[in-house]
């Protein structure tokens, strides 16, 4: 529908008025004259009053339009004009300098679908409730063993355990290693800085390696060549919801007595090669923030078939306190626990898990079926050794064929209510990380030229529709 769908000449009857109301112009019509100027608006609403009045249908349409109607200005920023609608003036024509309308906004279009949001429609409130009626609110109640107990039969029996945050669990997993001053551990150079935050905080040294170009992850081409006597490990991320490339990473590791780090944050119930990511490597660390696939508020996992690093792990975790004799403390630890009430809503979202993960593909194949074969931008692909859990629909711009850049056509889509997320910027150009300026091609491209389409547990088809629909318009003007 365009705006000359909601266009009537004044000299219009009731009657016209209403065959085109039913055709389906969201209940409005703009009322001209012969030079287009708008003179009047009339909703299905005012029709209907005149004819309780007993308006002849055959009278003109200026017998029962509003003369005195509110109006935007062309000039206004999309937000300006929305502020105009409220519950007595639902649509909003908006008019050049002349008086001609060029567009409309209804209520309706008061709609913001930000990049991601949680879905806690399950049994999060009463398991919740539980915990306040019984008083077991902190680290200590049962409901932190069922949120374990059922990650870990996700998982098919691996040892699991809770922790407050993704970058906790990725913290415990160097202490539990034994990585510090001196050591290095090999990080995909794009990823949320977390990944590179805990390497440097425990005195180690990351060290940057670039990702490869179709899928995003950690590039295994050359990867040995980085590798020098000071490796510990190698910590690929499985990036946007993609696994990486497993098998080449394992075997580097086994040939140099290196540990494998999964940080598998964006990525619960993905797999390579049919085994779900986080029991691949030695360890994997899992978060639950508010935007992951099922969420705590802030909150993650640890998962290891070590038992002797679970041990380290539990034992770090719990201020380095003996299990068997309270308050002696055998390492300066940390209090990385996980809260009961945080376990609740946990535990009530992994009974959900997959069906959020189904949805998401329905999701994500909406969007392939809308963006696909598009000559601005390409789509995110999935290698046929994944299954791939889409954290977020990343779209890359063409930078040669594109007629917006990627900041222009995210600020279009945050104009129109549809909110994106850059990808990741280079670590090895930020200042908290490394002094190195060589050229990582890949990473450059894709941080200049990548784009997160929103993509969550509550987000519907419609949403997605009519994303599509706004973005393909703004890069076809």
């Amino acid at each position: 529908m365009t705006i000359s769908d909601n266009i009537f000449p004044i000299e219009g009857s009731i009657k016209d008025a209403m065959n085109a109301l039913n055709k389906g112009v969201n209940g409005v019509l703009l009322c001209v004259n012969s030079s287009g100027k708008m003179i009047g608006l009339v909703t299905d609403g005012d029709i209907r009053r005149g004819l309780l009045r007993n308006q002849n249908i055959e009278l003109c349409i200026s017998s029962v339009m509003k003369k005195d109607f509110v109006f935007g200005n062309e000039k206004n920023t999309r937000q300006q004009n929305l502020s105009l609608l409220n519950s007595v003036h639902k649509h909003i024509p908006i008019l050049n300098e002349s008086g001609v309308p060029k567009d409309i906004i209804s209520w309706s279009d008061i709609w913001n679908l930000p990049v991601a949001a949680p879905l806690l429609g399950g049994n999060e409130l009463k398991y919740v409730q539980d915990c306040i009626k019984t008083n077991w609110i902190s680290s200590q109640g049962d409901y932190v063993k069922k949120f374990e107990s059922s990650f870990s039969d996700y998982f098919d029996g691996i040892s699991s355990v809770s922790v407050s945050s993704g970058t906790a669990a990725l913290h415990l997993a160097l202490l539990a290693l034994g990585i510090g001053k001196g050591d290095e551990v090999i990080v995909p150079n794009i990823t949320f800085g977390a990944s590179a935050n805990v390497v440097v905080n425990v005195g180690a040294t990351p060290i940057f390696v670039d990702i490869e170009n179709k899928y995003f992850t950690m590039s295994t081409n050359n990867l040995r060549k980085y590798i020098t006597k000071n490796t510990k490990a190698i910590m690929p991320v499985h990036l946007y919801g993609h696994p990486c490339d497993m098998d080449p990473i394992m075997e580097l590791a086994k040939e140099n007595n290196l540990w494998v780090i999964e940080d598998c944050a964006e990525a619960l119930g993905a797999e390579y090669k049919g085994s779900k990511v986080g029991k691949i490597g030695d360890i994997g660390c899992f978060s639950f923030f508010a935007n992951k696939i099922i969420t705590t508020g802030e909150g993650g996992m640890v998962t290891t078939k070590h038992q002797h690093l679970m041990d380290k792990i539990k034992l770090f975790r719990d201020h380095g306190m003996s299990p068997s004799r309270r308050y002696w403390h055998e390492v300066a630890g940390l209090n990385y626990r996980l809260t009961n009430l945080q376990a609740a809503i946990g535990l009530a979202q992994i009974e959900q898990l997959d069906k959020f993960l189904e949805h998401r593909m329905k999701i994500v194949e909406c969007y392939d079926e809308l963006l696909s074969d598009n000559e601005f931008f390409s789509i995110p692909q999935t290698a046929e050794w994944a299954k791939n859990v889409y954290w977020l629909y990343t779209i890359v711009l063409d930078e040669e064929k594109s007629p917006l850049n990627k900041i222009q056509l995210s600020n279009a889509l945050r104009e129109k209510g549809i909110d994106t997320r850059n990808v990741f910027e280079p670590l090895h150009l930020q200042p908290a990380y490394s002094k190195r300026k060589d050229v990582l091609e890949n990473s450059y491209k894709f941080s200049k030229n990548g784009l997160s389409l929103p993509l969550s547990n509550s987000i519907s088809v419609l949403d997605v529709q009519k994303a599509c629909q706004i973005l393909l318009n703004i890069l076809s003007i």
